[in-house]
């Protein structure tokens, strides 16, 4: 339950589950919504119950009730110091979040046509190849999205690529920035609990972002 003490000061900060789930697909829905805006703001986040409603777009009480729902949920947390926020050129901050997401340090960031943005512990050739590959699989997501959403239920755009164990060694997470898409590539075991991986997606939502 978040401490809703108005005469203490919070800053708001989103953690790496709600991260993912903000992204996780482009499926309309507030508490995303809510918490794509708290990605995309480029400034320190000062609890109050104004702020709350004006990212929500919604009366106080409708608002707060959203926002108390993803504290319970752990997608926000609430802190007596502001979350860093990473500033500076989009290139220059990828690598050093991307290679806090792999055990191994390899991960690439591409978008949905092949593009890599930004590698590490790769050789470039390997790089481009995943790039490529990553995007034939949002493709193939895309056209099998009512079968995998709706009729299996299966939430998410992650694919990968294991071994005999079910260990991963390569995993693909299809991110979602508004309309865009990029994927996330990551080899052998992925650390998305690091809170490298909101920082990563802040910085996209605040480079990408389309409302």
């Amino acid at each position: 339950m978040g401490d809703f003490n108005q005469d203490s000061i919070r800053y708001i900060a989103i953690t790496p589950s709600g991260a993912f789930f903000a992204t996780l697909n482009s499926a309309p829905d507030d508490a995303r919504a809510m918490l794509l805006q708290l990605l995309s703001t480029d400034f320190e986040l000062l609890y109050s119950l104004e702020l709350i409603a004006e990212l929500a777009d919604l009366e106080e009480v409708q608002a707060m009730g959203l926002f108390q729902q993803l504290l319970d949920r752990g997608f926000v947390s609430l802190s007596e110091t502001p979350p860093e926020i990473k500033r500076g050129p989009l290139e220059d901050a990828l690598p050093d979040l991307l290679m806090q997401l792999s055990d191994s340090g390899k991960a690439l960031l591409a978008d949905d046509q092949g593009f890599c943005l930004s590698s590490t512990g790769y050789p470039s050739e390997h790089a481009e190849t995943l790039a490529a590959l990553a995007a034939d699989l949002i493709s193939l997501q895309e056209r099998h999205k009512k079968v995998i959403s709706n009729d299996l239920e299966l939430a998410g755009d992650s694919w990968g690529i294991m071994n005999a164990a079910g260990q991963s060694q390569v995993g693909f997470w299809v991110v979602h920035i508004g309309h865009q898409r990029f994927s996330l590539v990551i080899s052998d075991m992925p650390k998305l609990n690091q809170q490298a991986f909101a920082e990563l997606l802040s910085c996209l939502a605040r480079r990408y972002l389309d409302y």
